[in-house]
């Protein structure tokens, strides 16, 4: 894999891009699961960010509802098919999740259609819509928060890092950790832009 190795589609576009989606005849299935990676540029303005790469992985969304940017999406847990499609928002504190891209249009990843997470490198990401767990800092490590279902307006974000509690709770706290945070927030700085190095350390 080589940065910028013919993507099939840009970020911010979708492998449909508005186009008609046929359930019955998806396409792009050979795509499900693969990664590129691209340079850290805004696609609309061309304005760069950082001096990171951000790695980036096509998947399928296989949810009932479109799935909107900056949100934490799962995986469907489907055999072989694990980590080429996804099927909602977190939903459980420090879930695994992975942001989807940013710079999607507002009305999201539609049903059926292909788009991409970022697996490693910088990825904006919206807090809670309550308050969060402490402030923010850079380089604090964040974690998805708990939510009542998959599609709620609620899922799929994020709060600080918290190291307390039972061995189990512990274990997801750590290994499921988004990423650290590259910007600051206050614990009421809720519904807002965090921008988090994904993946790192």
């Amino acid at each position: 894999m080589a940065r910028n190795e013919n993507p099939p589609f840009a970020r911010g576009e979708t492998f449909y891009n508005g186009g008609t989606i046929d359930s019955a005849d998806l396409g792009g299935v050979n795509l499900e699961g693969k990664e590129w990676v691209f340079e850290d540029v805004n696609p609309t303005t061309g304005v760069a960010r950082t001096g990171e790469y951000v790695r980036c992985r096509v998947v399928r969304n296989s949810a009932a509802i479109a799935l909107l940017p900056k949100r934490l999406v799962r995986f469907e847990n489907s055999g072989a098919e694990y980590g080429c499609r996804v099927d909602g928002y977190t939903t459980t504190t420090a879930a695994e999740g992975y942001p989807l891209d940013e710079y999607l249009p507002t009305a999201g990843l539609p049903i059926g259609d292909l788009g991409y997470i970022v697996v490693d490198g910088p990825a904006v990401v919206l807090t809670s819509i309550a308050d969060m767990a402490a402030d923010v800092t850079s380089g604090l490590k964040m974690v998805a928060i708990t939510a009542a279902t998959s599609g709620a307006t609620t899922a799929g974000r994020m709060t600080p890092q918290v190291l307390t509690g039972a061995t189990a709770l512990l274990a997801d706290q750590i290994q499921h950790r988004i990423g650290r945070a590259l910007t600051a927030g206050v614990t009421t700085a809720t519904n807002t832009d965090i921008l988090v190095l994904v993946g790192k350390w």
